[in-house]
């Protein structure tokens, strides 16, 4: 993927939609029986993967000849309600507890996310004089802002509707930038061109930031906040991250995300500082991996290296899958997807420790009850230094009541675009830092609130100790 002229650029990511039709589904030990050797370590990564990664990959809850039906439509557009109203009083408890500092002396922004049902993650702007309100996903996959999906066209009319438009001719301090922006996806497209006006996310007042307003679209229901690598390697212009670090809002381009565990009720995003009472200890860094002078200049990404697969079985103790020494499988960080895609050995393993089936397009199906178990399954970096461990609960996707999908799923044949969506990430406490280009981790805990900057020298984030 690369960038256009005046400010325009290409993008080539994929919204992944299979048929969750699960009748006469083989078993999944007839998959795991033929897949290749699980000690052998993946394809090392001494360049940057061929292809663009899919980003977002929202697993709609639907089949594939219908985006959505009714029925589901409906069930999701209530989880969306009743999460923004717990957002509203969450929110309310939060400026009390998180917002202590006062605004010229402190260097972060936060921002409550809604959780659609698990599919995606939503943040709050305010663009535009008078302020217009707009929601849009979060996405670490991709690195440009745009709002307006086509709701007519889009997998569901309601939510579309409700994350709102932004209006240029309808705000004071608009100011058309110009320049086509086009997205491709698997299932559907946007085009628009670019503008420019201040916007209010998570605290701060931004001016002259640039985004694409959507002209047309097709399939999408939001528009996209990209999170990734931004100026000056993929576009010529810069991010709403890099307008932050550069006007000094927050002390460099970090920010940190903890989306939180099913039930929990909170998620959150931190602009240039970490959530000390959401982990215990240190975090750990993880590099870059390839690291950046290897990627690809026009499409820098969250790639880390994964050094171990596994499960924790309840009352059992943790078996992995893979090779203590020498497996590598760089992995791109994506809250952009809801499911992850690992090897389709790993997958075809965990899917016999659930007794999964596999349906006619290939998604391994997986008995909700084990939603309720205490098990986790377990993923490491750092040559074990630092684990992850998944709940069940968190892990296997709940597509609609009463169909469960395991959440890792085989990547495309031949492909090492390997992705750890929204199924790992909720696990986990991630502080994505540009300045060193490490993401730091640790298992996500909420135990209080309590916010501490980060950036204002680089790699300090090693000094934050967790309070859980």
């Amino acid at each position: 993927m690369g960038a256009g002229a005046g400010g325009a650029s290409t993008l080539q990511t994929a919204i992944s939609v299979k048929s969750a039709t699960a009748a006469s589904a083989p078993s999944v030990a007839s998959a795991a029986a033929s897949a290749p050797s699980v000690a052998s370590a993946a394809p090392s990564m001494a360049a940057a993967p061929s292809g663009s990664p899919s980003s977002p990959n929202i697993f709609l809850p639907s089949g594939a000849s219908a985006p959505f039906s009714v029925s589901v439509a409906t069930k999701v557009v209530t989880e969306l309600a009743v999460a923004a109203s717990a957002a509203t009083a969450s929110a309310a408890a939060q400026t009390t507890t998180v917002r202590t500092p006062q605004a010229q002396d402190r260097r972060w922004g936060w921002s409550y996310l809604t959780d659609i049902g698990g599919i995606a993650y939503v943040i709050d702007l305010e663009i535009g004089t008078p302020a217009q309100k707009v929601k849009v996903f979060i996405d670490t996959g991709s690195y440009e802002l745009w709002v307006n999906p086509r709701c007519n066209t889009s997998a569901s009319e309601t939510i579309c509707q409700n994350h709102g438009n932004y209006y240029p001719n309808k705000s004071n301090s608009s100011s058309y930038v110009g320049g086509d922006f086009a997205v491709t996806y698997g299932t559907g497209a946007v085009k628009g061109s670019y503008w420019s006006d201040i916007m209010n996310i998570a605290m701060f007042s931004i001016p002259g930031v640039q985004f694409a307003v959507a002209d047309d679209s097709n399939y999408t229901f939001s528009g996209i906040l990209g999170l990734g690598y931004a100026y000056p390697y993929s576009i010529n212009y810069p991010s709403v991250l890099n307008l932050m670090a550069s006007q000094k809002l927050v002390s460099a381009p970090i920010f940190s995300i903890g989306l939180g565990g099913d039930g929990d009720n909170f998620s959150e995003i931190i602009f240039g500082g970490v959530n000390r009472w959401k982990f215990a200890g240190p975090l750990e860094p993880v590099p870059i991996w390839p690291p950046i002078s290897q990627q690809d200049p026009r499409w820098i990404q969250y790639w880390i290296n994964v050094t171990s697969v596994g499960i924790t079985k309840p009352g059992e103790r943790p078996v992995a899958y893979t090779q203590h020494d020498n497996f590598t499988m760089p992995t791109l960080i994506d809250t952009g997807s809801t499911l992850s895609y690992i090897r389709e050995d790993l997958v075809a393993v965990l899917g016999q420790q659930f007794q999964a089936t596999v349906d006619s397009a290939g998604n391994y199906i997986v008995d909700c009850a084990y939603r309720d178990k205490p098990g986790t399954v377990d993923f490491g970096f750092n040559r074990g230094r630092m684990v992850i461990n998944i709940r069940y609960k968190d892990f296997i996707f709940q597509q609609y009541p009463g169909h469960c999908m395991l959440g890792v799923q085989p990547a495309d044949v031949g492909s090492t675009n390997y992705v750890l969506g929204d199924t790992f990430i909720r696990g986990a406490y991630l502080v994505f830092d540009q300045q060193s280009d490490v993401i730091w981790m640790n298992q996500y805990y909420n135990c209080g609130d309590g916010v501490v900057t980060v950036g204002q020298t680089a790699r300090d984030t090693q000094y934050i100790v967790g309070a859980c």
